[in-house]
């Protein structure tokens, strides 16, 4: 949503017809310019920067309208206290790819299709099960002895 861009470049115009309107006027001071071309020239570019100014203002007018709305969308999502949904979180994230895509930058998500997806099924330990307790000493084996004394794990 950079603007800023845009509107220095509406200032540089306004700028340049500044200047042409100073040109203008230093002309005025020549006695072979007749008065009438002088009305008539600084008229044109006043009515152009009028023209420019009103049409660059109309549709940033409209950008900021569809931002807006885009924005208080976002706003409010964030500031529900309830959790976001799986389709919410993947809609913020399809969001955040495309413009990513649009910037020209590499995707950080890949987003599979439908029929490529598939469900994985935690695999069950069958018949594995460990000897040694979750806080317990390490089993011993046979001719290896513990160098840790035994009432270290008292």
């Amino acid at each position: 949503m950079e603007k800023a861009h845009l509107y220095e470049a509406l200032y540089l115009v306004n700028h340049g017809i500044d200047e042409a309107v100073r040109g203008v006027q230093r002309l005025k001071k020549s006695p072979k310019l007749f008065m009438e071309a002088y009305h008539k020239s600084m008229a044109g570019l006043e009515r152009r920067r009028s023209m420019i100014n009103l049409q660059f203002m109309l549709e940033m007018r409209k950008l900021e309208e569809l931002d807006e709305s885009y924005f208080n969308e976002e706003f409010n999502v964030w500031l529900s206290d309830e959790p976001l949904t799986n389709e919410e979180i993947c809609g913020l994230m399809r969001g955040v790819e495309r413009e990513r895509k649009l910037d020209g930058k590499p995707p950080l998500v890949q987003f599979l299709p439908r029929g490529k997806r598939t469900k994985k099924t935690p695999k069950k330990a069958e018949g594995v099960h460990s000897s040694r307790k979750p806080n317990g000493p390490m089993p011993s084996v046979t001719g290896v002895e513990s160098t840790v004394p035994k009432d270290a794990h008292a």
